[in-house]
């Protein structure tokens, strides 16, 4: 039972706990996932499962697309909510994350690149948000109300995509015993991998030794801090990094 889940997380637990119901029904030793989603969220979360979890940082910085529900505190002009929207919450935005964050407070730029309304009552507005990772939809959500003086807050949010994981492919929790939904939301790491936007080069016999024995190999690849990833016979042998004109093995599979 190895590779990449696409799992429905329902809402009240948190993605720790979604991975441990995973390992005790799966009856797997190992689970993480990648990019967390609050108790309250549910939708897709990408989880790793035995050795794959060693590529969990190939899979930390997929863009998100959410669908949700706003509550405005005050009667509202959904113009110009949508106006607000364009002028100051789409593109490259300012962001310092909310006081329940785990990460440090500090103000980063994130990417919005689409957040529109998609339909409207009196208190109430449905949204779309197609994001960068890393960025707060509460917080979007609560600066939006902020800049229109009206006040508003996330009353949900369903996250329907994490980089080119969808929706649709995802298993629900009471599910996962059920083997022909499984296999359809269960991904072999490679296939996983081959649908991110990452470097892959292909490696024989000798060069997989070398990489598992933790040496340098060489490689004319053009490649920035980004991971690559190393593969012999369709398999992923490594994750590497590129040192000069050499490859130094980062997590060796």
């Amino acid at each position: 039972m190895n590779g990449i889940l696409i799992l429905d997380k329902p809402a009240g637990i948190t993605s720790h706990d979604a991975c441990d119901e995973v390992k005790r029904i799966l009856n797997v030793k190992k689970a993480g996932h990648a990019g967390t989603l609050d108790p309250m969220v549910t939708g897709v979360l990408v989880i790793a499962l035995e050795d794959s979890t060693k590529a969990l940082r190939l899979f930390n910085k997929l863009d998100k697309k959410y669908t949700g529900k706003a509550h405005v505190h005050a009667d509202f002009n959904i113009k110009e909510v949508e106006k607000m929207i364009k002028s100051k919450f789409l593109g490259k935005i300012k962001q310092t994350p909310p006081k329940k964050s785990r990460v440090k407070r500090e103000e980063r730029e994130r990417e919005v690149y689409e957040f529109k309304i998609l339909n409207n009552d009196k208190r109430n507005f449905d949204f779309l948000v197609s994001c960068e990772a890393g960025t707060y939809i509460r917080k979007l959500i609560d600066d939006l109300g902020k800049e229109l003086r009206v006040g508003m807050h996330m009353a949900s949010l369903r996250r329907t995509e994490q980089g080119p994981f969808l929706e649709k492919e995802a298993i629900k929790v009471e599910d996962l015993k059920n083997n022909l939904l499984l296999k359809k939301s269960l991904l072999n790491l490679e296939d996983a991998v081959k649908r991110l936007n990452v470097k892959i080069i292909q490696v024989g016999d000798d060069q997989e030794h070398d990489i598992k024995q933790g040496k340098f190999i060489s490689s004319d690849i053009q490649a920035g801090k980004e991971l690559i990833v190393a593969m012999n016979k369709n398999k992923v042998i490594a994750l590497m990094e590129k040192r000069e004109n050499k490859l130094k093995p980062e997590r060796v599979f």
